[in-house]
């Protein structure tokens, strides 16, 4: 009798140990949550840096294309101011071989410095042949920054278009994310199982870990990731139409301070409204395209940023499921 006893003493804990089907179902499906959403933080990482790297370049090249429209405004200024004082200038015959040696100095790059010298020489209108020669040279320079900062915007637009295209989640992560919603959905059901099969008898701690999990790693379910992925795909959208806008306005704004206000010759009016027409034609083209450059930049920014803040998103979510999962 006291083997018995003893016997039965010594099974009681065993069968008290022994699981029921819920709670082995429950235990089982855990771990394929472990499996499925165990990882992911990691990848996220190169994600979250590749889209705050696409954030600084865009706003660099916001910066850049902006000052260079800047540029071009006050260069289309300029030629403005001094084709209308060509205008006055060239209705004196006197002034005609003024015009013409003004011009010759212009052209040869030792003499622009003393441009100012020659004009006081030229004429008793010195001061407006003063002007003339600086508006000139205050063009160039504008024009050449211009051009300067439009290629540089357009350099930020191609770098920004490569980077957006890496910051699109691969099929491998989204495969990843998506097994492992499926298998919190599982473990949702399998918790459901255990509370109403075991009932008083249910494993308390159990059930504990699997919502700890489930409200955790259910944030999952909730995250929009299409939306990522679309703003990846417009960030890399936009950087591609600046670069081709960008190398449009580089092009046109090289070209359009090329051309100087100070060659046109209003003698011949009938070239001389061409050239004027064709000069401001550049600036304006110019000017307008940089600003379509610098505005992908911008768009281009904004999406990287709120790009930036969805990977956030997504990586608090996974991390904290992974320290769940521990």
């Amino acid at each position: 009798m006291k083997k018995i006893i003893l016997i039965f003493l010594f099974l009681c804990p065993l069968i008290a140990k022994s699981e029921t089907d819920a709670e082995i179902q429950l235990r089982s499906t855990i771990n394929d949550v472990r499996n499925y959403c165990g990882g992911i933080s990691a990848q996220m990482e190169s994600l979250k840096k590749m889209a705050g790297i696409g954030t600084v370049i865009n706003a660099v090249g916001t910066g850049v294309g902006v000052g260079g429209v800047i540029a071009g405004v006050v260069k289309e200024s300029k030629d403005t101011e001094t084709l209308a004082a060509l205008k006055k200038l060239e209705e004196s015959d006197a002034n005609q071989k003024a015009l013409e040696e003004l011009r010759g100095a212009y052209l040869n790059s030792n003499a622009k410095e003393n441009i100012k010298a020659l004009a006081k020489e030229l004429s008793a209108d010195s001061k407006k042949f003063e002007k003339i020669a600086e508006n000139q040279s205050k063009s160039d320079k504008m024009g050449n920054l211009r051009t300067g900062l439009f290629a540089t915007n357009t350099a930020t637009s191609v770098a920004g278009a490569v980077v957006s295209s890496k910051t699109i989640l691969d099929d491998a992560t989204l495969e990843k994310i998506n097994l492992c919603k499926e298998s919190i959905a599982k473990l949702r059901d399998a918790s459901t199982r255990m509370k109403v099969e075991d009932g008083d008898n249910v494993n308390g701690d159990l059930m504990q870990k699997s919502q700890n999990i489930i409200e955790r790693c259910g944030k999952y379910e909730t995250y929009d990731m299409s939306s990522l992925n679309k703003l990846a795909k417009g960030a890399t959208v936009s950087g591609a139409v600046g670069a081709v806008t960008g190398t449009v306005a580089t092009i046109t704004s090289a070209l359009g301070t090329s051309k100087k206000a100070v060659d046109i010759d209003y003698r011949d009016s009938a070239q001389a409204q061409k050239d004027e027409k064709s000069l401001v034609a550049a600036n304006k083209a110019s000017n307008v395209l940089g600003g379509v450059t610098a505005g992908t930049s911008l768009a281009g920014t904004v999406l990287n940023a709120t790009q930036v803040k969805k990977v956030k998103q997504l990586v608090t979510i996974a991390d904290n499921c992974e320290g769940v999962l521990e």
